[in-house]
């Protein structure tokens, strides 16, 4: 008999939330195998939400940053001159939660519905809603008078939130900022007056409009996937935790999984399972794929690799949502910042962290944003934009001294499709990936567009008293060309890689919709974000939460265990 029924790989929050939820069973052995280290949920570098500015500093790798990251690169990229992207995914248990913005954000009705249309029945929007609401604890709703100090428009926040909408009782708890700076109420005058509509709640009825984003979070801290899933259940004596275990490849009995190939301490090993689940991320599944033999036959034949299965899909269809920056230097000292002026207040923002959890510690800086479209005539949202009440920016900015915000324009649905390849056949070698942003139906017009959008918000009388001068690209970047000459030189991924191992019934899908396993062979299922047949339009970490969750119940229903 196999050591365990389910050995899941990868400790990000899809891999938390199977572990949670299949290991409710007792008499079902769960094994989760992470190759960063464990109990990471409770450090302050993770909970502290602003410290998600220094994981991609270098200046501030002395604070430890770099032990939860893992870095990818992309192949020089023909759209952007050869210029290659800096590709960061977080490490550990907890995933890319110990590191991530903390925005939760589902995307839109039209995003899951298009994942059904594509052959993936019981995946629309309205299969999806019972299990977004299933692992949400909703504080707005669930601690009534805990948003109090919101007010938003003319009235409470909570007043305005449709419970339909939501869960109470979830592992995750999703909650607005317990202090939001001046700036961000700048930002939504600003933009109703440049004729955006208020919108209070982004996972709601619709998503067009302007608001306050949620986070996950409570009490000021962060939650990650280790915190929420895996740390009230860590205990049960039929889960066993392998941190800092690299796994190097799956095993397999003629076509079918029996176990994982790893390394930890310098030393081989292998573990039996009766079923193995990768949920090892967008980059990392399809790799390990690969190395095991699953993936397009002459590739893996020109790397050595016996061929367990032809599946010429793993690794295509990566998408990634384009993010470019804009920065403006602000007159007053409304924003964040380090300044002789600001002194006092930022002693302030360290005590009231300290005892409060609240201030410029307890935010992430993204406090606002909203979803706009750049076509006249649809109302659906192309464009994101994240409005950061300070210049510190993992993507690019000048950095913490002196006072300025930013405004992102993030486009949602970019229409790039890239690859993730191997390099070799050596489990250590990163695979080898490309983007192809701006090649085949990627263009530059949304995001010449969304530059535009930002633009007029700031112009408008609101931020008048606070702005100084636009930093980045600068007031004489305006035509077609020099924005899109902005656009090559700057654009960057959000970190939301998807689709390399799409769910679907035709030749290029990897995994069945039914059951999450992999087409052509047996024991072997995948679930995360690389499942996604097209990105959903928003953060894609509560999209990877939901599917995670609905993954599970068809895990045991197709075991005969539910």
């Amino acid at each position: 008999m196999a050591a365990y029924d389910y050995i899941i790989v990868g400790a990000g929050p899809a891999g938390c939330v199977l572990a949670n939820r299949l290991s409710a069973d007792p008499a079902i052995r769960v094994c989760l195998v992470e190759a960063g280290r464990d109990r990471n949920a409770k450090k302050a570098l993770v909970r502290i939400p602003l410290a998600m500015v220094t994981f991609m500093a270098p200046a501030l790798a002395f604070l430890g940053g770099p032990k939860f990251m893992s870095w990818f690169e992309s192949e020089p990229e023909p759209g952007l001159q050869g210029r290659s992207i800096a590709l960061p995914r977080g490490k550990g248990t907890g995933g890319s939660t110990n590191v991530n913005g903390q925005i939760f954000i589902r995307g839109q009705r039209e995003d899951f519905d298009h994942w059904r249309d594509l052959g993936n029945p019981g995946w629309g929007y309205d299969d999806l809603l019972p299990y977004f609401r299933r692992l949400e604890r909703f504080e707005i709703l669930a601690e009534k008078g805990s948003s109090a100090y919101i007010r938003f428009g003319n009235a409470p926040l909570e007043q305005q939130i449709d419970p339909a909408y939501h869960g109470t009782e979830g592992p995750l708890n999703i909650a607005p900022l317990r202090s939001v700076n001046p700036m961000a109420e700048v930002f939504l005058q600003a933009a109703q007056q440049a004729g955006y509509p208020l919108n209070p709640d982004f996972n709601g009825a619709r998503q067009n409009g302007v608001g306050l984003y949620t986070f996950t979070q409570k009490g000021g801290e962060r939650v990650t996937a280790e915190g929420a899933y895996l740390d009230p259940i860590r205990n049960r004596p039929n889960l066993t935790i392998l941190p800092e275990t690299q796994v190097e490849r799956v095993l397999f009995d003629g076509k079918r999984a029996t176990g994982i190939a790893y390394r930890r301490d310098g030393e081989a090993g292998t573990l039996e399972g009766h079923e193995i689940i990768l949920s090892a991320g967008a980059f990392a599944s399809p790799h390990l794929l690969m190395l095991s033999g699953i993936g397009n036959s002459r590739d893996l034949a020109r790397h050595g690799i016996a061929v367990v299965a032809d599946l010429p899909g793993v690794g295509e269809n990566l998408q990634d949502h384009l993010d470019v920056t804009i920065e403006y230097r602000a007159r007053s000292t409304a924003p964040y910042g380090i300044s002789w002026r600001a002194l006092p207040r930022n002693v302030g923002h360290v005590l009231n962290w300290i005892f409060r959890k609240r201030g410029l510690f307890a935010s992430t800086t993204g406090e606002g944003g909203g979803f706009v479209s750049t076509d006249p005539a649809s109302d659906r949202p192309d464009i994101q934009l994240f409005f950061c009440t300070g210049r510190a920016n993992t993507q690019a900015a000048s950095g913490f001294t002196g006072h300025g915000f930013l405004m992102h324009a993030c486009e949602l649905r970019p229409g790039s499709i890239g690859r993730v390849t191997l390099k070799s056949a050596n489990p250590e070698e990163k695979p080898s990936i490309i983007y192809n942003f701006f090649r085949g139906d990627s263009t530059m017009a949304p995001l010449r567009e969304g530059i535009r959008i930002a633009r007029r918000i700031v112009a408008q009388a609101p931020f008048a008293p606070h702005l100084d001068v636009e930093v980045d690209p600068g007031p004489d970047v305006d035509s077609d060309g020099a924005l899109d000459a902005f656009i090559r030189e700057r654009v960057g991924t959000l970190f939301h890689p998807v689709g390399t191992c799409a769910m679907g019934q035709g030749e290029r899908a990897v995994v069945d919709p039914t059951n999450m396993r992999v087409h052509g062979v047996e024991g072997l299922r995948v679930v995360d974000a690389s499942i996604m047949p097209s990105i959903v339009s928003a953060n894609t970490v509560a999209a990877t939460y939901c599917l995670a969750e609905k993954a599970a119940d068809l895990i045991r229903q197709s075991d005969g265990r539910s």
